[in-house]
C-alpha cells in the first residue's frame, strides 16, 4: 500500500515556503527603500551642483577662461556627472559628456526660479543606464549673456550597487527559508514525539488490555482530546467485539436447538419402520421447527436491515384503543390457557408504522403472557402529553433483576448465562422492540419490581 507523505516534512516545507515569502517581501521592501534613498541622494547632489554652477557663473572672474575653469571644477571628482553649457544661440561653450548621451527635451528652470526636484528628468543612456538630469538658465556676471545649463548623472554605480544588493537579498532569503525549514523540521519532530508515543501505545492494545498505556492528561492539550477519543473508541470496539462474540455464540446455540431436534427426530424415524401416522406426526413436528427457524431468520434479517438503515417506515395515524384491543383479542386464546385476562385503557392516536407497532406490541405482550402467573391480569394502557405518546404493557410476575435491566434489549439476552434451555424464546424479541422504536425516533423504557409489576413503555414523539 502506498504510504502518504510525511506530515512533518510537508509542514517543514510549508514553513520554508512561508519563510521564503516573508524574507522575499522584507527584501523587496529593503531593496525599494534603498533604491529610493539613493535616487533622492543623487537628485539632491544633482541640484546642489546645479546651484553651484549657477552661482559660479554669476560670480565675477578676471577672465572668461577663469570662469569656465571654475564652472568645470564643480563637476570634477565624479565621472558619472555631465555638463553642457550653451549660449542663447545654441553654441556650445562648455561640455563634459563622458557617456556621450543625447539629451531629451526638458522643461528649463528660468533664472528667476530656484532649482527643485520637480525639474529632474529621467531617461536612458546609450549604454542603457538610467540617467537623471535637469536644464536651467543662468546669468553670466559682468553683464554677460544668459546661458542654458544642462547637468545630468549616469547612474552606473547605483545600478551596480543595487544589483549586488539584490543578489545578496535573494541569497539571504534562500538561506533564511532553508534555515526556517530545517529548524521547523526539528521542532516538528520534537513536537510529534507525543503522537509517536501514542501510536506506539496503540499498537500494544489488545482485547485483553483495552486501556491506552499513556495518560491523556500528560499529553499536550491538542492531543489530549484525541487520546480520550481513541480510548473511548477502543472501549466501544471491545464492547462491539464482546457483543459479536455473544451474538455468534447465541446464534449458534439458538440454531442448534431446532436443528438438533430435526436431526434427532429424523434419525429416530429412520431407525426402524414407521406407520404413515407416525411419519405424519414427524413431519408436523419438523414443520414446527422449520417455522421456528424461519421466524428466527426473519427476525435476524429485520435487525440487519434496520442496522443498515434499509427499513422504510410508513407512518400513519393509528387509533390507540383499536390497536391495543386488537392485540388483546389476538392473544386471548393463549392467555385463556393460563386463565390470564387483559385490561385495556387507551384513547387518542399515535403516529407510527402500523405493522411495526403491532410487531413491537406483540413481542411485549407475548413476553407478558409467558411470565404472568395463572389467574392474573395484564394491563395495556396508553397516555399522551404535549410532546409524547406512551403505550404501556404491564404485568405481575417474578420481575427482572436490577442488574439485568440495562442488558435486556441486547440481542439474545435472556438473563440466564447458562442458556441451558432456550424454550420458545429466541432472545431477540426485545431487541426488535428497541430497533422499532429507534426507527420511530422514540424510545423504550422498562421498570420492574421483584415479585411485583413489570412495565414496558413505548414512547413516541408527537
Amino acid at each position: 500500500m502506498r504510504r502518504g507523505h510525511s506530515l512533518t516534512l510537508r509542514l517543514a516545507l510549508a514553513f520554508s515556503l512561508v519563510g521564503g515569502i516573508a524574507f522575499a517581501c522584507v527584501g523587496a521592501y529593503l531593496y525599494r527603500a534603498l533604491a529610493t534613498q539613493i535616487i533622492e541622494r543623487d537628485d539632491a547632489e544633482l541640484m546642489r551642483k546645479a546651484v553651484r554652477v549657477r552661482a559660479e557663473l554669476a560670480v565675477h572672474h578676471a577672465t572668461a577662461a577663469d570662469r569656465w575653469r571654475e564652472v568645470s571644477a564643480v563637476m570634477s571628482g565624479n565621472d558619472e556627472f555631465g555638463l553642457d553649457i550653451r549660449d542663447a544661440g545654441g553654441v556650445l561653450m562648455v561640455e563634459a559628456n563622458p557617456d556621450g548621451s543625447a539629451f531629451p527635451e526638458m522643461a528649463v528652470v528660468p533664472v528667476s526660479q530656484p532649482v527643485t526636484r520637480d525639474a529632474v528628468y529621467l531617461w536612458r543612456s546609450m549604454h542603457d543606464y538610467p540617467v537623471r538630469g535637469l536644464a536651467l538658465d543662468a546669468a553670466v556676471a559682468d553683464n554677460g549673456p544668459t546661458v542654458r545649463v544642462t547637468i545630468y548623472q549616469v547612474a552606473r554605480s547605483r545600478v551596480q550597487l543595487l544589483r549586488a544588493y539584490r543578489w545578496k537579498l535573494l541569497a539571504a532569503a534562500g538561506i533564511g527559508a532553508l534555515t526556517v525549514g530545517l529548524l521547523g523540521f526539528a521542532a516538528l519532530r520534537a513536537g510529534m514525539a507525543p503522537l509517536r508515543r501514542m501510536a506506539a501505545g496503540t499498537e500494544s492494545v489488545t482485547f485483553s488490555s483495552v486501556a491506552l498505556p499513556i495518560d491523556p492528561s500528560q499529553l499536550p492539550r491538542e492531543l489530549e482530546e484525541l487520546a480520550l477519543a481513541l480510548q473511548q473508541m477502543i472501549v466501544r470496539l471491545q464492547e462491539a467485539y464482546d457483543r459479536l462474540s455473544r451474538f455468534s455464540s447465541d446464534l449458534a446455540h439458538d440454531f442448534r436447538t431446532p436443528i438438533g431436534n430435526l436431526l434427532g427426530q429424523t434419525q429416530v424415524a429412520l431407525s426402524s419402520e414407521r406407520t404413515a401416522e407416525e411419519y405424519q406426526a414427524l413431519l408436523a413436528s419438523n414443520v414446527e421447527e422449520y417455522e421456528r427457524l424461519s421466524r428466527m431468520i426473519e427476525n435476524m434479517l429485520f435487525l440487519a436491515r434496520a442496522d443498515n438503515a434499509r427499513v422504510a417506515i410508513n407512518v400513519v395515524e393509528l387509533d390507540l384503543a383499536s390497536e391495543l384491543s386488537r392485540q388483546a383479542d389476538y392473544f386471548e386464546l393463549l392467555a385463556d390457557a393460563k386463565q390470564i385476562s387483559f385490561g385495556v385503557d387507551a384513547k387518542g392516536t399515535v403516529r407510527a408504522d402500523a405493522m411495526l407497532l403491532r410487531r413491537a406490541l406483540s413481542n411485549l405482550i407475548s413476553n407478558a403472557v409467558r411470565h404472568t402467573p395463572e389467574g392474573q391480569r395484564i394491563f395495556l394502557t396508553a397516555t399522551q402529553d404535549a410532546t409524547t405518546t406512551r403505550i404501556e404493557v404491564s404485568n405481575p410476575g417474578p420481575g427482572i433483576p436490577a442488574e439485568d435491566l440495562p442488558k435486556i434489549f441486547d440481542r439474545f439476552f435472556r438473563g440466564d448465562p447458562a442458556r441451558t434451555n432456550s424454550g420458545e424464546s429466541s432472545g431477540i424479541g426485545l431487541a426488535i422492540v428497541k430497533t422499532i422504536m429507534d426507527l420511530h425516533r422514540g424510545s423504550v423504557e422498562v421498570e420492574s419490581e421483584p415479585g411485583g409489576m413489570t412495565r414496558f413503555r413505548l414512547v413516541f414523539p408527537r
